[in-house]
């Protein structure tokens, strides 16, 4: 049965959340689970697309669980074909955007998208970033968004701190889905585009992967 093609941005305007990191990470975890995933690498510096390359190159006999192709956003009248034959992919198609709102090209890709996945942590920069970015993605898409903690130890931060993330989380899922936290940790760095996922990476994100896919289902 040809699954329902899902266009699944991950962004927001806060750079160092870990945009590009779930993403692939998220790609070979549908991809092991059975699911057709392709991605596509909007960001400027094209940094998903260059691992990419680095790692074909250093393995070249190795299957890739994934394709990835980068995306030229300077050209608009490109950007728009694009999303239009995307939408005709069957399967899910990721796409790593930029941390930033100044490209106009990039209101194609958010208009396209069905889901959004927003990474963040719960410092205040990136809260009123994350803020920000809701307004200008909910002025332009309709897609429905998933929150992911990432890089978030629970037990760091005084009572009030706490107070503060639990009242985020409140706040969030009037509008999304809060799905549970990532936890800190090297084996999350250490991503591969082109290997199955570490035992140790695995026991990290299952959780917040599977409810990344009820929601997006």
């Amino acid at each position: 049965m040809e699954q329902k093609n899902k266009i699944i941005i991950f962004s927001n305007i806060k750079g160092g959340v870990g945009k590009t990191t779930l993403c692939s990470l998220f790609a070979t975890y549908l991809a092991e689970n059975g699911m057709p995933v392709a991605v596509l690498d909007a960001d400027l510096q094209q940094s998903l697309y260059r691992h990419r390359v680095r790692e074909e190159k250093a393995d070249p006999e190795q299957k890739m669980p994934w394709q990835v192709t980068p995306l030229d956003t300077s050209d608009i009248k490109k950007v728009n074909k694009v999303m239009k034959e995307l939408k005709k992919v069957p399967g899910n198609v990721l796409i790593d955007c930029p941390g930033n709102l100044n490209d106009k090209s990039l209101a194609a890709v958010y208009a396209a998208a069905d889901v959004a996945v927003i990474p963040m942590s719960f410092d205040p920069d990136t809260v009123d970033a994350t803020g920000i970015f809701l307004k200008a993605l909910k002025s332009i898409s309709n897609c429905s968004m998933v929150f992911v903690p990432n890089r978030i130890n629970d037990h760091e931060g005084k009572a009030e701190e706490r107070k503060q993330r639990a009242q985020t989380v409140n706040i969030l899922e009037l509008v999304g889905t809060v799905v549970p936290r990532i936890k800190q940790g090297v084996a999350i760095k250490r991503y591969s585009t082109i290997y199955s996922l570490e035992s140790k990476q695995k026991k990290i994100v299952a959780t917040t992967f599977d409810a990344i896919m009820k929601a997006i289902m």
